[in-house]
């Protein structure tokens, strides 16, 4: 069965990377062609009008697809706990707490490296007032800001928070396990009518992407490998990323900080109500018992 598959690029969406590269999809007679994307906010549209059958994309992307009255739904993580912030070297920013007073560079809003920020906001680490925020289009665009010094902090992903460390140029103060732990990231998302419709082919695609993530857990190295014509990174680089973030399919015990995530999106104007049956972890069930 031919499926189409929107990516788009870090360490979250490498149990992908892999199932394609090892031919992990075909084995489960899947014939599965992909697009990288150059950010998620494309994804939900395609989606939904059948350019595409799977993407891995921001969770919370599908929750306000869901909440426009779109049938989107997750069923499997794939990114997790996978945002940074980043602050210049040469500052003496050290700690979370050292940010008030600094100007950061965050890509569009909704997303986990935006949220993640918005919840050290919440909890008066930092404020709006004492920040001066560079709000840029993109992930990418957020981490060429702070690449060429203009700003002192990123909230980003891996592997490119780590790129900025290998450059010389970054040191990590914080990591999403240490600020939203057990949040999801980039998650596998379809619809409710292929899911209802190819029950045994999503099972199938699940179950590949799941032998990929047991790879990239005990090769690394290899997996960084595979992983770079889609990333665009040195594998080095992201193979040293994965010593601190790993990817995780098994979510299913991320609702509470799901419902936390959702409550933030809410009071910050992003969400006006929390969607229904935004996941369906049945599948997930099957395959991590």
């Amino acid at each position: 069965m031919k499926i189409k598959l929107g990516l788009i690029r870090g360490v979250c969406q490498l149990p992908a990377y892999v199932a394609m590269e090892k031919d992990l999809f075909e084995e489960k007679g899947l014939d599965v062609e992909y697009d990288l994307d150059p950010t998620a906010w494309l994804l939900p549209d395609k989606l939904v009008s059948g350019q595409l059958d799977f993407t891995i994309m921001p969770w919370t992307r599908t929750v306000k697809s869901r909440e426009q009255g779109k049938e989107t739904v997750i069923v499997s993580g794939s990114g997790y706990e996978e945002t940074a912030v980043v602050a210049n070297k040469k500052s003496d920013i050290n700690e979370l707490e050292d940010m008030k007073g600094h100007k950061i560079s965050l890509p569009a809003r909704g997303g986990m490296k935006d949220l993640t920020t918005m919840f050290l906001f919440k909890n008066n680490v930092i404020s709006q007032e004492n920040m001066d925020i560079y709000r840029m289009p993109s992930g990418d665009a957020a981490m060429l800001s702070f690449l060429s010094e203009e700003v002192d902090l990123t909230t980003n992903v891996e592997p490119y928070a780590m790129l900025a460390v290998e450059m010389g140029i970054g040191k990590i103060i914080g990591r999403g396990k240490d600020i939203l732990p057990k949040s999801p990231g980039c998650s596998v998302t379809t619809t409710d009518s292929y899911l209802e419709k190819n029950t045994k082919e999503v099972t199938k695609f699940l179950e590949a992407l799941k032998e990929a993530e047991e790879f990239v857990k005990s090769n690394p190295k290899k997996a960084s490998q595979l992983s770079s014509k889609y990333i665009g990174i040195n594998p080095k680089v992201t193979e040293k990323a994965l010593n601190y973030n790993k990817p995780r399919l098994d979510i299913r015990g991320s609702k509470e900080v799901m419902d936390e995530i959702l409550e933030l999106m809410i009071e910050m104007g992003y969400l006006d109500r929390k969607p229904s049956r935004y996941y369906d972890f049945s599948l997930l069930d099957k395959i991590e018992a």
